[in-house]
């Protein structure tokens, strides 16, 4: 085996792992609409539902308080939006996590945003869902 092929081995071992150790979370909720979500790693969160579409990063988090046993945290965010027949801009989420179970944890979210669909507008969006970690 030459080297080029014992480091395309090694990247390819190396990827294989880091996709299994992927948290991904999966859940349904209202944010553009009625809808499904997707978070990866507690740092992507993707919404899709039946107004449009966002995609958020999320830069810091934290924990709020422990009630019985069930972690409240908190994260902070930046992303974009899509309105299927209004308009796209920028948002800055801002969420709190009720971690249920180890599986399921609640959320809920308000996204102070700006819309450039040709007339500037300033906005406030508001999320709540419930999401399942595999």
């Amino acid at each position: 085996m030459n080297r080029g092929m014992l480091a395309g081995a090694a990247m390819t071992l190396a990827a294989a792992s880091a996709a299994a150790e992927a948290k991904i979370e999966v859940g349904f909720g209202y944010d553009q609409g009625l809808g499904v979500m997707l978070q990866l790693n507690d740092t992507i969160n993707g919404f899709v539902g039946n107004d449009g579409m966002t995609v958020d990063y999320l830069f810091a988090r934290g924990n709020a308080t422990q009630i019985e046993n069930m972690p409240l945290n908190w994260y902070v965010g930046g992303g974009a939006f899509v309105e299927w027949d209004d308009g796209y801009g920028v948002r800055v989420p801002f969420g709190l996590e009720l971690h249920m179970t180890q599986r399921w944890n609640a959320y809920v979210q308000i996204a102070p945003e700006l819309d450039f669909d040709g007339k500037d507008k300033f906005g406030v969006d508001g999320a709540i869902g419930i999401r399942y970690t595999f």
